[in-house]
C-alpha cells in the first residue's frame, strides 16, 4: 500500500492495536468476558473463534483504533506520508472563528484502517469461501467502528488575547476519545443485531431479532453477530474462551463482577494481602515531602 509503509512497522502495529485492547478491557472489565487475550499466539488483541457479538466489539473498537491512532499522528506530524485535517470549516462553526487549526486527519486514519484490518477479509475469493458470512461480518463490524468515530468527531476551538480575554478563536477538527467510543460501542454490543447468510451471500436480519420494529436491514453504525455467546466461565480451546478461575471477584456484589456471577457458581478463595503505601505525609521546608510507609492487610477474593 503506497504512502502507508511509515506506520507498517511492530512498534507501530503494538501501539494502535494496544489502544483498542485497552480500551475493550476497561468497558468489559469485571465481566465473564474481559476482552482478555492469547499473546502466545503472536495475535494481537482478543481472538474469537465464534462469531458472536464480542466478536462484532472486538472487530469494531479495533477499527476504530487504527483510524484513531492514524488521524492523530498525521495531526502530530510522526507521518510522512500525511499532515493535518484539511476539512472545510463546518456550518456549527460562527463565521467570525478562524477555521486554520490543525485537526486530526480522520480521512487518512479512515482509509488506511480500511485498507490495513479489511484487506484480511478480502484475501479470499467470497464465492469459494465457505466461511463468506464470517468474513462479511468482520468487514461490517470493522466499518460499524469507524463510522461511529468519525461521526462523533466535532469542532474544538481556542481562544487568543491578551490576559486571557477571547478576542478571537481558532478553530480545528478533533476526533472523540477512544473512551468515548468505546462506551458508545459497549451500548451498541449491546443492541447487536443477529445475522445470517442468505442464499445470495449477503448478511440478512435474523426476523426473532427485529422484534416489533420490522427492521429490514441494520444501520451503518449497528453491530451484528451470527452465533451465540460462550458462557465464558471455563477455558475452552475450541470455543476460544479463557474461563474466569483465577479472576479477582467481589464478594455480596450483585453486579457482574460479584463472586456469584463472575465465578459462576464455582465459588471462591479468600486470601490475606499486604499492600505497602506511602502515608502520613508532610511538607518539610525547604522543599521536601517526607511520608511513612504502612502497611493495609486486605482480603481478596479469587474465583475457584
Amino acid at each position: 500500500m503506497r504512502g502507508y509503509r511509515k506506520v507498517e512497522n511492530p512498534a507501530a502495529k503494538q501501539h494502535e492495536y494496544g489502544v483498542s485492547l485497552c480500551e475493550c478491557q476497561r468497558q468489559f472489565n469485571g465481566h465473564r468476558w474481559n476482552c482478555s487475550t492469547h499473546y502466545s499466539t503472536g495475535m494481537l488483541g482478543p481472538i474469537h473463534k465464534l462469531a458472536t457479538r464480542e466478536a462484532a466489539f472486538t472487530y469494531a473498537i479495533l477499527s476504530a483504533g487504527v483510524t484513531h491512532e492514524i488521524g492523530r499522528r498525521c495531526k502530530q506530524g510522526l507521518l510522512t506520508s500525511c499532515g493535518c485535517s484539511d476539512e472545510q470549516k463546518p456550518k456549527n462553526v460562527p463565521n467570525d472563528w478562524s477555521w486554520g487549526g490543525c485537526g486530526d486527519n480522520v480521512e487518512y486514519g479512515y482509509k488506511f484502517s480500511r485498507d490495513f484490518i479489511d484487506i484480511r477479509e478480502k484475501e479470499h475469493d467470497p464465492k469459494r469461501n465457505h466461511d463468506n458470512g464470517r468474513s462479511l461480518m468482520n468487514r461490517r463490524n470493522n466499518e460499524a467502528g469507524r463510522k461511529v468515530l468519525k461521526r462523533h468527531r466535532k469542532p474544538k476551538c481556542k481562544c487568543h488575547g491578551v490576559s486571557g480575554a477571547c478576542n478571537m478563536k481558532t478553530c480545528w477538527m478533533q476526533l472523540p476519545s477512544m473512551e468515548q467510543v468505546g462506551k458508545i460501542l459497549r451500548n451498541k454490543y449491546d443492541k447487536a443485531i443477529r445475522v445470517q447468510i442468505n442464499d445470495r451471500g449477503n448478511l440478512q436480519l435474523l426476523a426473532e431479532e427485529t422484534g416489533k420494529e420490522r427492521k429490514t436491514r441494520a444501520l451503518p453504525t449497528d453491530l451484528v453477530f451470527m452465533d451465540d455467546s460462550p458462557d465464558y466461565c471455563r477455558f475452552d480451546r475450541h470455543a476460544g474462551t479463557l474461563g474466569t478461575e483465577g479472576r479477582v471477584c467481589k464478594r455480596g456484589a450483585a453486579g457482574a463482577d460479584g463472586c456469584d456471577s463472575l465465578c459462576c457458581g464455582r465459588g471462591y478463595n479468600t486470601y490475606t494481602q499486604e499492600v505497602k503505601s506511602k502515608c502520613n505525609c508532610k511538607f518539610e521546608w525547604c522543599c521536601k515531602v517526607v511520608c511513612q510507609t504502612c502497611n493495609n492487610v486486605t482480603q481478596v477474593d479469587i474465583c475457584k
